[in-house]
């Protein structure tokens, strides 16, 4: 979205000057013209600039597609180091977690009604990963160690999306988290955004396996 904003600030800075050497020479009528054209644009760029400095902090995707995985070692009692890797950039990342069971959160957005004629596709962020004991009891959210897998920057779209009536009708701002997972060594899970929300995959046998033990 960036260049289309550049491209719409460098159209409002020449329709300016274009109205200026117009006001210069008299043609008062087609200056006011430029001049109002100019204007317009270069307040929409400025009030479109902070809602697509935040769309750049989301990644497209297609339904079922494939948006990361993860890989966990064990390197002490209750202690996993977790390698994330976000798919198609192949950025890594590891964190240190403490408990037996992990889950990643995300924010989605994905355009509605006439928006969709436009073509742009549904988009992701993944929001957090965090762990816990399997001890836990259901319907309790007792984290044992919590990251933020996302900044923050510009105006903030998906809460808008959910609570402006203007967003809204042309934006689904959801919010999809993985089931708890089990933590192994050697295990590796696939992290895609279906019909359902979020779904861990494993990849591997140790993954299977420790699905399996958790049952």
């Amino acid at each position: 979205m960036r260049p289309v904003l550049v491209i719409l600030a460098g159209f409002a800075l020449v329709t300016l000057l274009l109205g200026w050497t117009r006001w210069l020479s008299n043609r008062r009528w087609a200056a006011a013209g430029n001049l109002a054209l100019g204007v317009v644009a270069a307040g929409l760029a400025v009030w479109l600039w902070p809602l697509g400095l935040h769309l750049e902090t989301y990644q497209p995707h297609r339904p079922g597609q494939a948006i990361a995985d993860l890989f966990l070692e064990q390197t002490g009692s209750n202690q996993f180091r977790a390698s994330l890797t976000r798919f198609p950039s192949g950025r890594m990342q590891v964190f240190e977690l403490t408990g037996t069971q992990w889950r990643v959160e995300a924010r989605t957005l994905a355009w509605i009604g006439r928006a969709v004629e436009f073509g742009i596709p549904p988009s992701h962020r993944l929001e957090r990963l965090s762990s816990r004991a399997d001890s836990v009891a259901d319907g309790v959210d007792l984290i044992q160690t919590a990251y933020a897998l996302a900044e923050d920057r510009g105006a903030d779209l998906w809460t808008q999306a959910q609570r402006s009536p203007i967003w809204n009708r042309a934006l689904e701002a959801g919010l999809a988290a993985s089931a708890w997972q089990p933590m192994a060594n050697g295990a590796r899970f696939e992290l895609r955004i279906g019909p359902d929300g979020l779904q861990a995959s494993p990849l591997n046998a140790a993954a299977s396996a420790s699905l399996a033990a958790a049952r």
